[in-house]
């Protein structure tokens, strides 16, 4: 009676397990490797924050050539004074009072070439217009207007350019060079970091889904151990009630139902765990696919490698994106190097400039004749500065050493991890390509003697207990067959990422400005 209970259970269980399984079919969806590695492309988080920092990092240079692009000013300014008379022991007469307005008008273009030559532009006319009282003079209303008073104005014109060279500090390299130079090598860096981000992401994104297809397999194999348990509980119940068993066989084999039971809801729940994983690479909104269930498209396969360690080195030290990244950064150290040697040099510079200035009651003529450079004004030398100590930049110098050979260490550190991880992930792939035949076998063998051991149950030459032994060992060599064959899969992919061909592997081309 218990036993026929526990069958009408196991049975009600999975028309119910069946009933929500097709009520869940309308959230199903199958996806292929290629339509995973695609969403991942597109929605992928990580791979869009990298994209946004690679875009910082253009911005960034391209900020840098501001300081070479020149400056316009145009300016127009009023003065006026009102000077008091005053007592002037070096004259005969005194100062008389007077008003002056003066009005500037002009533009000016100045800026730096990327050899520290700076330029300037300069051209303003000036007008003043001056009343002068002379009211305090005899006979003032006879020599000037009536009350005394004098009105004059001018103009004044100015046209010039000045210009200033560095000989030797700043000449081969200055500050705005230098971030220039550093903001190029750091958007390589940026560049190369998405591109190893987006490696990153596409091996996440195949280990995930090699574990999604294993996960579906585990419960395929689950399934059959169900199956083959219950059909075990009914043949030991046949057979305790014909007297040929004893009533512990028919309770050995209800508990290994329960067993198997217990592990398929396991891997069910597994398989859950690696769709919500699976999830979270490729999509930005996880609330939309909360419902959905994955279902991997395609299988798993143990193709022979093709192994050449020789060549797998060079590939990723030709290839790896972060290697490229740290020798860019190496490079980025040299030009601060660079910089802070040429920052020990004294100021030596060469100046000049020229002009013409005219001046004249009418502003035309004024102008012109500033641009005719009839009267001209000029001026050549130079100016030599050095600090009486430049323990300062001595210090600068040798920290940006450090840094450099700080650089150069990481570099050679990155590329020997990198050669050690191929050499184990070649031995790896040669062991579970081994693994996936024995495994296979196994498997085979352990199913070959179940079956034989179960046509002798059914003709009295064996036991219930020894099925049941055989039934683990054929669940267990499944179990490890699928295993082999997603280790081999997933290390075939990690092996195309430490080579740096993981891009080239699933034919995804980045294209970068």
């Amino acid at each position: 009676m218990r036993v026929r209970f526990l069958l009408v259970l196991v049975l009600a269980t999975t028309l119910i397990a069946s009933a929500q399984d097709g009520s869940a079919r309308a959230n199903v969806r199958s996806l292929s490797l290629r339509e995973c590695l695609d969403l991942a492309l597109g929605r992928n988080l990580d791979l869009q924050i990298e994209h946004l920092t690679a875009q910082i990092a253009g911005y960034n240079l391209s900020s840098a050539y501001g300081a070479y692009v020149p400056a316009f000013t145009f300016a127009a300014r009023h003065d006026f004074v009102s000077q008091p008379g005053d007592f002037d022991p070096k004259k005969f007469n005194p100062d008389f009072p007077y008003d002056m307005q003066s009005d500037t008008l002009g533009p000016q273009l100045k800026g730096v070439l990327p050899y520290g030559l700076s330029y300037n532009f300069n051209a303003f006319t000036r007008e003043d217009n001056a009343l002068s009282n002379f009211s305090s003079v005899t006979n003032a209303e006879t020599v000037f207007l009536p009350g005394g008073i004098r009105r004059t104005n001018n103009y004044w014109s100015d046209a010039s350019v000045t210009l200033q060279q560095h000989l030797l500090k700043d000449f081969w390299i200055d500050a705005d060079r230098e971030r220039l130079i550093v903001r190029r090598k750091e958007l390589k860096m940026s560049q190369q970091a998405l591109q190893f981000q987006l490696m990153k992401t596409l091996l996440a994104v195949e280990l995930s889904y090699y574990d999604l297809v294993a996960a579906r397999e585990y419960i395929g194999v689950q399934e059959k151990a169900v199956e083959l348990r219950q059909q075990l509980v009914r043949e030991t119940h046949r057979r305790v009630e014909l007297g040929d068993l004893p009533m512990l066989d028919s309770e050995q084999s209800e508990s290994q139902l329960q067993t198997s039971l217990a592990a398929l809801t396991a891997a069910q729940e597994a398989m859950v765990t690696q769709q919500n994983n699976l999830k979270s690479l490729v999509t930005d909104d996880f609330r939309a696919w909360a419902d959905v269930e994955l279902q991997p498209a395609g299988g798993m396969m143990a193709l022979p490698p093709s192994l050449n360690r020789s060549e797998s080195f060079q590939r990723a030290l030709k290839s790896r994106p972060d290697l490229l990244e740290a020798r860019a950064a190496v490079e980025r150290s040299d030009v601060i190097v660079k910089f802070r040697r040429n920052q020990l040099f004294p100021n030596l510079d060469l100046i000049g400039g020229y002009g013409g200035v005219g001046v004249d009651a009418d502003p035309g003529t004024s102008v012109n004749h500033a641009f005719s450079f009839g009267n001209q004004e000029y001026y050549y030398g130079v100016v030599l500065s050095f600090p009486l100590s430049n323990i300062g930049e001595r210090g600068e110098y040798r920290a940006s050493r450090a840094s450099k050979q700080i650089a150069e260490l990481q570099l050679r550190k990155a590329e020997e991890s990198v050669l050690i991880q191929i050499a184990d992930l070649i031995n790896r792939v040669e062991s579970r390509y081994s693994q996936v035949g024995s495994t296979r076998k196994a498997r085979e063998y352990a199913d070959a003697a179940l079956q034989a051991e179960i046509k002798k149950l059914q003709n009295g030459f064996s036991t219930s207990f020894i099925v049941l032994q055989l039934q683990e060992i054929l669940t267990a060599t499944r179990n490890s067959e699928i295993q082999a064959l997603a280790d081999y899969n997933k290390t075939q992919a990690q092996l195309a990422f430490a080579e740096g061909t993981t891009l080239e592997r699933n034919r995804v081309t980045l294209e970068t400005k």
